[in-house]
């Protein structure tokens, strides 16, 4: 079998998803392709997420527009100020049109400046050559798709090798230092001499001084956020990342360990009560950073600029810091001020003392199903403070211990519910 071969075999649903888009691609002469994600994990035969990301060399709103009118049924968001589009065909796949282009850069470490490309160039202006594949839809006068692949990342796949296309693409964007470290954690790539060389080049630089701490947090939150993310935790340590970013950064063996019974503990909370941590990459962290002193993780929360109640977490947070009191101060809307949050009552559980760990983790798991939300919530969404709030934050609580909703429906189920009340229908019960 081809190793192109998956590429001509697209799922069914992707497949559906494409076709409306394709078919005006080739009504416009438009030139368009797979690229990113879905491409390197076609070619890995992994699973899909079922997000796709299409280069468009052309007009993205007009390509939008077209399938639009051709498919009324089509749900089309345009995004103007980023030149994107996000088109939905078949439920639960979703397609996002990005304009191909090129990216210059001013200084290290500066956003780039952008003009619109063809496919190839997008493909040269990429971090890693794994990352630089793309899959060219059929077009007029052609019914066979095409893989472009001018850096060998098929190769580098293959091989489980991570490749930096640019000598100064960590000094171009430090934010990839990071996001080599997930690419290579998520997909269990070992990154090529000359990489690793070039990334341990631009530390040594400081190339973290070019960029701002929110766009380095961003990064962090996508590589902390994802399955098994002591991995990436371990690499960074080992490659002098983490010290970059804080001195006294250096996580033990023992909580690198701990951060993978953190995420296991959040997963079994997840399915025993349907609760998931808000700002569930705030676990990794507050596990690995837990023998910072307070002066450490406040160091920590300016360079990664972090604001309101993250940054409060992270600096007031250590070792066993779920154990003191669980009083809260509840503000008349339903806010409770002072009550540790989930994540830092899974991180707390498992590095608590062996003696106490299976009793704090057994309390997590054992608990009533908690609603994200309060009713300040519900007077900022523009619901008038008074007993219908509460009425509204319980018929959701119910919901979501029936299991008819999830956690990121809560506020909008709430909303609904209390407008509902508000104009008479009251609560559903055939549902």
């Amino acid at each position: 079998m081809s190793d192109r071969e998956p590429l001509r075999r697209l799922p069914r649903g992707l497949a559906d998803a494409l076709a409306p888009v394709a078919a005006a691609a080739s009504q416009a002469g438009v030139r368009i392709a797979l690229v990113g994600g879905v491409v390197r994990d076609r070619l890995r035969r992994a699973a899909l997420d079922q997000d796709a990301d299409l280069l468009v060399e052309g007009e993205v709103e007009s390509l939008a527009r077209r399938v639009s009118d051709a498919l009324p049924t089509a749900s089309v968001r345009l995004h103007p100020r980023f030149g994107t589009a996000s088109i939905t065909v078949v439920e639960g796949w979703r397609i996002d049109l990005a304009r191909a282009r090129r990216e210059t850069y001013r200084r290290s470490g500066a956003l780039p400046d952008v003009q619109d490309a063809t496919l190839e160039e997008d493909l040269a202006r990429r971090d890693f050559s794994v990352n630089a594949m793309a899959w060219e839809l059929p077009g007029r006068g052609s019914s066979r798709g095409r893989l472009h692949d001018p850096f060998g990342g098929a190769k580098d796949l293959a091989a489980g090798r991570l490749r930096i296309l640019h000598p100064d693409s960590f000094l171009d964007d430090p934010t990839r230092i990071l996001r080599a470290v997930r690419y290579a954690n998520r997909l269990g790539l070992r990154m090529e001499p000359a990489t690793r060389r070039r990334l341990t080049e631009a530390l040594a630089a400081g190339a973290f001084d070019w960029v701002s701490g929110d766009r380095i947090r961003r990064e962090l939150e996508r590589t902390l956020g994802e399955e098994r993310a002591a991995g990436a935790l371990t690499l960074a340590s080992g490659l002098g990342i983490l010290r970059a970013l804080a001195p006294s950064w250096a996580p033990t063996p023992v909580q690198l360990r701990s951060v993978a019974r953190a995420q296991a503990l959040a997963g079994r909370v997840r399915k025993a009560s349907g609760s998931e941590p808000r700002m569930h990459w705030m676990v990794p962290l507050l596990v690995s950073t837990a023998s910072l002193s307070e002066a450490g993780r406040r160091e920590l929360a300016a360079r990664l600029s972090l604001a309101g109640e993250s940054r409060l977490i992270l600096e007031r947070f250590g070792p066993w810091s779920g154990s003191r009191s669980a009083a809260t101060n509840t503000s008349a809307t339903g806010r409770e001020s002072n009550r540790p949050t989930l994540a830092e009552r899974i991180a707390s559980a498992v590095l608590a003392p062996a003696g106490s760990r299976r009793k704090a983790e057994g309390q997590l798991l054992r608990e009533p199903i908690r609603i994200s939300i309060g009713g300040r919530d519900l007077v900022d969404a523009g619901v008038p403070a008074g007993p219908r709030i509460g009425r509204a934050l319980a018929e959701t609580r119910r919901a979501r211990e029936e299991g008819r909703i999830r956690q990121r429906d809560e506020l909008s189920f709430a909303l609904a519910s209390a407008r509902r009340e508000e104009s008479g229908q009251g609560e559903d019960r055939t549902r």
